[in-house]
């Protein structure tokens, strides 16, 4: 096993997890599903939606503020990466701890199925603009009009149509939210990318 690789397994070992995928479903999975149900559903902005789940994150979340305040976990937003020598683009939710890497969250605000949560989303990791040298990112939509069931349906069906692969990450059911699904993208280098999608329900006035 190389030095990395130890350091890795030891770092997990401390944090309780198994392996990196354990780390993702069972801390910033797990968080963010927490924190969406304690914040406010009313519609914004995307960037006001997003900011909800940070400042919670930072503050209230049990999972992750102390993480957070001890320095162990970074949590980012807007973030610049550059996605090719010229072109600079901007993370909406960035979780990194030292050794392991980053996970990327690319949040798109929806009323329907559209064609930009792909174009303007998936993409993005399948051109390794984003997690390049990263096996596993996220996605989340927050849904502010529309059947969510519906939404999620039919764009885990457009997902399929992205330099899809089926592997043993696509089996997975994310049991921390009702709706949500995993797919695995070829790159532009050949390597998966392994991502997790979760939609969220935003709305005027919840009950």
């Amino acid at each position: 096993m190389s030095k990395k690789n130890q350091f890795i397994q030891f770092g997990l070992g401390c944090l309780a997890y198994t392996s990196k995928q354990d780390l993702i479903e069972n801390l910033y999975i797990n968080a963010i599903c927490d924190t969406y149900n304690r914040i406010d559903k009313s519609i914004g902005i995307e960037n006001d939606i997003r900011d909800r789940f940070i400042l919670d994150f930072y503050y209230t979340s049990p999972l992750l503020t102390k993480l957070i305040q001890k320095g162990i976990l970074k949590v980012s937003w807007e973030d610049w990466v550059f996605k090719d020598e010229s072109n600079l683009g901007r993370t909406d939710i960035d979780f990194f701890i030292s050794g392991f890497g980053s996970f990327i969250i690319e949040c798109k605000r929806l009323k329907n199925a559209s064609q930009k949560y792909i174009d303007e989303g998936l993409q993005r990791f399948i051109n390794e603009d984003y997690s390049k040298n990263e096996s596993y990112s996220g996605m989340i939509g927050f849904i502010i009009e529309g059947d969510i069931k519906r939404i999620c349906a039919e764009l885990k069906g457009k997902c399929k149509e992205s330099n899809f692969i089926s592997n043993g990450f696509t089996e997975i059911d994310i049991t921390s939210t009702e709706h949500s699904f995993t797919s695995a993208h070829s790159r532009v280098n050949m390597d998966a990318i392994n991502i997790y999608h979760l939609f969220l329900k935003f709305e005027k006035n919840i009950e």
